[in-house]
């Protein structure tokens, strides 16, 4: 084999190690059938054209001028432009968990990453590039089988681990040939591999990665599906998600534990669109990580934090402390199901997630988690309680109205739009009932109060037809019916006279004495939030008080038997139409915060598809088969580099006299011992006799270096055993400190000269 062949060769064997581990790997995490060992053979054939061009500097560069004419013309000549743009396009949808898209484009995602990955790795290996560019590629793809959690690609990454190892030990060993690493590398990484296990049983390690990688994707990643709160979970949507109204069968299980001062409205899914038939949300369904101190303002907006302004708050906006722990039903045969809704209040201060709990937010200023609830899981949110009909919040609101508010446009434009369908009629009826308010705020009042006053609250209801508008039928034909008519009105009628309003679901929490409320099924609710200028979203519930048996009466039952929960606010004295015949007990404050419907959620036509894939099964210990390749690597090193090893594969006696020369030097500056500048070989030897640093004299070396860098004179076995010997007694000399820094040069191949 010629020396110009050999070279040749280990570049290629190095790039096809490289480029199996990389691209099989890439593939499989793209999609399971793209992997195939006949991209071996492509492998193999585009590093052997790459290996022809670079025979000589000539044909290198007509190579890639042909090569870059060859790439402009299938670009722009025949349709690549195209195929590039629908393989990157199919690539970003997979990143963002949608994988249908990549078994239609198959064939040029293959061809692409196979063409681009075997060339990237070509480049890698090559002889000056050394091994940093391996390394980076190798741990990119650890990464990403890491959060993929793809642990059944870890074999065919393999390959990649043995060309980095043999690109390290190629380049710090030259002298060493490529055969002879071969079987060392491989036995290696093979033996690490093994140890490492298949993952079964438990192992802290493990457990720890798998903890570290699930917090890199819920805080990074996370785009998976996820289970969306409705009161459908709550039979409150029998006739379909698609459909309000029908006879709902609520049960009384538990769902939550609240500590709260006061009642509160725990918001779970805020919807902006009426149909007719149902509400959607319809805003940008895009995520954001509520820790992001990025996002801070956006955040704020959404959840009014800055609103009403500081200089105007008063003591109606000091915030309170709720703390909800999700509770299981003991009694039942099957264990409580929960969304990845957090129900809170609208205008969060602060949030403490409990345990793993990562919490997100989206445009509808609802808050979620990335996994569904569970039994026993905590967080804990600060929050000021606003409630309609709390005393002094008319006064406040209307000097709130006097502020200057940027986003209030916006809110008008997002939370008046209603359905060409709806009747005149029913316009005049909302004018008609607000007509005795002036203010804005008056007017929700009015409109609170007429419902609650006109309107009879039952769970004993037809069904509702699908060809007939919800909310008309409710106003102008049946004229009773539960929580879900009400607030649906409430929120048609308050936009039929200009009023930002939305709808919202979510549960009731109304406390003991000791200020502890169980939430059940029972207390599962909807409700309407109005928008003030300068003040915010504000709480109206306008569901009459109720019984526990379903019929309207004057009770003040803890707790309301359909989605809307008993609490009434009880309208403040400056309301018009506070001469309700029912009285309405003074409803519990509602706190307006978001709840936790993420951006990813569904048009609410059905809120309840979006559902969290399955957590992946408890991943390979990649950490441990890495620490185990990297000690291995370190023991490997250092044994490689001890001198005496170095000797006895030494060629020559002039090769052996360096590698002792080295060793010394390199003893040396460990002890923080370096040769100056300018100085000579003997001077250095001298200075550093002088110093009294070591019980050996270094002036017998600096002679012999001298003599055989200045002269002509060949390297003899004796000058090389002086400096052996000088070597040894002053390895032993050294500091602990020293000798540790003496192994990270070896390791990290520094080298220093006498």
């Amino acid at each position: 084999m010629t020396e110009s062949l050999r070279p040749r060769l280990v570049h290629a064997l190095l790039s096809l190690l490289l480029s199996v581990g990389l691209l099989l790997p890439l593939l499989g995490i793209l999609d399971p059938a793209l992997p195939s060992p006949v991209l071996i053979l492509w492998i193999s054939v585009i590093i052997l054209l790459f290996e022809l061009a670079s025979l000589k500097r000539v044909i290198s560069f007509a190579a890639a001028g042909a090569a870059f004419i060859l790439l402009l013309f299938w670009l722009f000549a025949m349709g690549g432009m195209l195929t590039v743009s629908d393989a990157a396009m199919a690539i970003v949808l997979r990143c963002n968990n949608i994988r249908t898209v990549i078994p239609l484009v198959a064939s040029s995602v293959t061809a692409l990453l196979t063409v681009l990955t075997t060339l990237i790795c070509c480049f890698a290996c090559l002889r000056g590039a050394s091994f940093l560019p391996s390394a980076v590629l190798c741990f990119g793809m650890i990464l990403l089988i890491y959060l993929s959690g793809a642990r059944e690609l870890i074999p065919w990454f393999l390959p990649a681990l043995i060309a980095l190892l043999l690109i390290l030990m190629t380049e710090r060993f030259p002298e060493t040939s490529l055969p002879q690493l071969i079987p060392l590398v491989v036995l290696l990484v093979a033996a690490a591999f093994l140890l490492a296990g298949n993952g079964a049983g438990q192992n802290p390690l493990r457990q720890k990665a798998d903890e570290l990688r699930q917090a890199v994707l819920d805080r990074l990643f996370f785009t998976e599906p996820r289970d969306i709160f409705s009161l459908s979970s709550e039979n409150y949507y029998p006739e379909g998600q698609d459909q309000l109204g029908g006879k709902p069968n609520p049960s009384n299980h538990p769902v939550m534990k609240v500590s709260t001062p006061r009642t509160v409205y725990l918001r779970g899914v805020i919807l902006n669109e009426y149909t007719g038939r149902s509400w959607i949300n319809t805003t940008d369904r895009r995520r954001y990580l509520r820790q992001s101190s990025r996002l801070a303002d956006l955040r704020a907006a959404l959840f009014d934090e800055e609103l009403p302004p500081l200089n105007i708050r008063n003591a109606l906006c000091d915030p309170v402390t709720i703390s909800v722990r999700m509770l299981s039903d003991d009694d039942s045969d099957t264990s409580t199901q929960f969304s990845s809704t957090l129900f809170v209040p609208q205008r969060v201060r602060d949030l403490i997630p409990g345990g793993d709990l990562v919490p997100y937010f989206n445009n509808s200023s609802e808050l979620f988690v990335t996994r569904n609830l569970q039994p026993g899981d905590t967080y804990t949110v600060t929050a000021p309680i606003f409630l309609a009909g709390d005393s002094g919040l008319g006064t406040l609101i209307e000097v709130c109205s006097t502020m200057e508010d940027n986003a209030y446009e916006k809110i008008v434009q997002t939370y008046t739009t209603l359905p060409a369908h709806l009747e005149e009629i029913v316009y005049s009826m909302a004018r008609e009932a607000s007509s005795v308010a002036a203010s804005p705020y008056d007017k929700a009042l009015a409109l609170r109060s007429w419902l609650s006053r006109s309107y009879r609250y039952t769970l004993d209801v037809q069904s509702q037809s699908p060809d007939m508008d919800f909310v008309t039928t409710f106003l102008l034909d049946t004229k009773e019916g539960y929580c879900t008519y009400f607030a649906s009105a409430m929120t048609v009628l308050c936009r039929m006279i200009g009023l930002p309003a939305r709808y919202v679901e979510g549960y009731v929490a109304e406390p003991d004495a000791n200020g502890q409320a169980v939430v059940t099924g029972l207390s599962a609710h909807a409700w309407t939030e109005v928008y003030f200028k300068g003040f915010g979203w504000l709480t109206f519930d306008a569901t009459p008080r109720h019984s526990s048996s379903g019929s309207q009466d004057n009770a003040n039952s803890p707790s309301s038997p359909d989605p809307a929960p008993t609490p009434e606010p009880e309208p403040p004295e400056s309301s018009p139409d506070e001469n309700e015949p029912t009285p309405e007990p003074e409803p519990p404050e509602n706190p307006d915060d978001p709840s936790d419907n993420p951006d990813s959620d569904p048009p609410s036509s059905d809120p309840d598809t979006d559902t969290d894939s399955p957590e992946s099964p408890g991943s390979f210990p990649w950490l441990l088969l890495l620490l185990l390749l990297l000690l291995a690597a370190l023991i490997l090193r250092i044994r490689l580099t001890d001198p005496a090893v170095r000797d006895k594969r030494a060629k020559s006696e002039s090769q052996r006299f360096d590698i002792w020369s080295g060793e010394i030097a390199d003893l040396l500056y460990a002890e923080n011992l370096s040769r100056r500048s300018g100085e000579t070989p003997m001077a250095y030897g001298r200075r550093i006799d002088r110093a009294s640093h070591f019980n050996v004299s270094l002036n017998p070396v600096g002679e012999c270096i001298s003599w055989i860098r200045y002269s002509p004179a060949e390297v003899t076995e004796a000058e090389t055993a002086i400096l052996r010997d000088t070597a040894v007694l002053l390895k032993g000399d050294l500091s602990r400190p020293a000798r540790l820094r003496y192994l990270l040069r070896r390791v990290f191949n520094k080298k220093a000269q006498f």
